[in-house]
């Protein structure tokens, strides 16, 4: 007798699998062709994002690293439906097929890829990789021309949100030269469109501080103030834009003296779309370029109690522009504020709880090394690697 085998319809297959998290879904592509056919429709998407539209995605706030320092979190959000991650972002930061002993060290992040490098003790030299860490899909990025330290990473996002391309930001190591009294920055760009380095010439009238702030395909950079009496700025650069353009936009902070703010701690960080800064006593402008009071709308002046006066802003939650986390130096602990209600939890240690959202961390322990090395002269500026809404493969170049 013969068997019939009938095939699960596709819009059965769809119902099915919304239920399921990314990242199982992201394993039942490579069941066979037809499930993954179904999985990258644009209806699949549909139905998935409009079931999952009220379910934050995974995100944590790092704090800079370097070759001697390990990846360190300062808050993590998993465990979201979304995502349904059972460990913090960082714990899937691992270089591909490599050693477990190897050496290696975060870059940055945008829109869920990361910028990894690994040191080789063959040859005492780096290995760059880009890709998603969770799915543990890597690109190997070739070396530049020259000698170049990291800068930044960029992406861009189709109509649909899925990232299409990245670049990989590198400056040469050699001093700012001086064109006509404005600063000449000579960077190495790599793009997945073409996987090719291109070196592209950058024009601004002030010298700038790394790390950058990256949002869409934009690095807003400090400036490396030369003189305490100079307005403040941003330097920024749209590496997505015009190829001919080698302008950078000069963007005056708000000033201090209209809030009283002197010499006080700040911040740069995104939230919700938006290039945030917050100001230490809770003061949030918010980049807005069609403002008509300039390059920055007050989104945000409220009074807080005394003893939450003088905390200081280190970042903003990422998708939540009410929630702000501070640092109470006197006490040495993590703040969690909410600017609409002005309730303010204070975390005398690490703390880990589970709401029906998910799974949150504080690092009370390793932010207080780090603020205790921190100066006043310059804003805090942590990373911030966020998860997608949605999964697609990593943008990879030709051949």
């Amino acid at each position: 007798m013969e068997t019939e085998v009938r095939t699960i319809p596709d819009a059965i297959l769809v119902e099915i699998f919304v239920m399921f998290p990314l990242r199982s879904i992201a394993g039942f592509k490579l069941v066979c062709k037809s499930w993954k056919t179904v999985i990258e429709s644009s209806y699949f998407r549909l139905v998935f994002t409009s079931l999952h539209r009220n379910s934050s995605s995974s995100w944590s706030i790092m704090f800079p690293t370097g070759y001697s320092h390990p990846i360190t979190e300062a808050i993590s959000f998993h465990g979201c439906m979304r995502w349904n991650l059972p460990k913090p972002l960082a714990s899937y930061i691992t270089p591909p097929n490599l050693p477990t002993t190897t050496k290696y060290f975060y870059v940055a992040s945008s829109n869920g890829l990361s910028w990894i490098d690994v040191f080789e003790s063959t040859t005492r030299s780096y290995k760059s990789f880009v890709g998603n860490p969770v799915l543990q899909q890597w690109v190997e990025i070739p070396p530049p021309p020259c000698p170049c330290a990291a800068t930044g990473l960029v992406t861009r996002e189709d109509k649909a949100g899925v990232v299409s391309s990245f670049k990989v930001v590198r400056t040469c190591q050699n001093v700012e030269a001086r064109d006509r009294g404005m600063y000449v920055r000579r960077v190495y760009v790599y793009s997945s469109e073409t996987g090719l380095w291109t070196l592209k010439r950058l024009l601004n009238s002030r010298p700038v501080n790394h790390p950058p702030v990256n949002l869409n395909g934009t690095l807003y950079m400090w400036e490396r103030r030369g003189s305490s009496t100079k307005h403040e700025v941003i330097v920024s650069f749209d590496f997505y834009g015009p190829e001919d353009d080698d302008q950078c936009q000069v963007i005056p902070l708000p000033d201090p003296s209209i809030f009283n703010q002197i010499n006080g701690k700040r911040c740069l960080t995104t939230s919700g779309g938006d290039v945030i800064y917050i100001l230490r006593r809770f003061q949030t402008e918010r980049m807005n370029d069609n403002s008509e009071n300039g390059w920055w709308q007050l989104s945000r002046e409220i009074n807080v109690a005394w003893s939450f006066a003088f905390c200081i802003p280190i970042a903003m939650n990422p998708f939540d522009t009410d929630i702000v986390y501070l640092w109470r130096k006197r006490d040495h602990c993590l703040v969690t504020g909410n600017l609409r209600t002005q309730e303010f939890i204070v975390h005398q240690e690490s703390e880990k709880w589970t709401s029906s959202e998910g799974c949150c961390r504080i690092n009370t322990c390793d932010c207080n090394g780090y603020m205790e090395a921190t100066h006043d002269v310059y804003p805090i500026i942590l990373s911030q690697f966020v998860l997608p809404q949605w999964m697609d493969s990593v943008p990879r170049p030709p051949n």
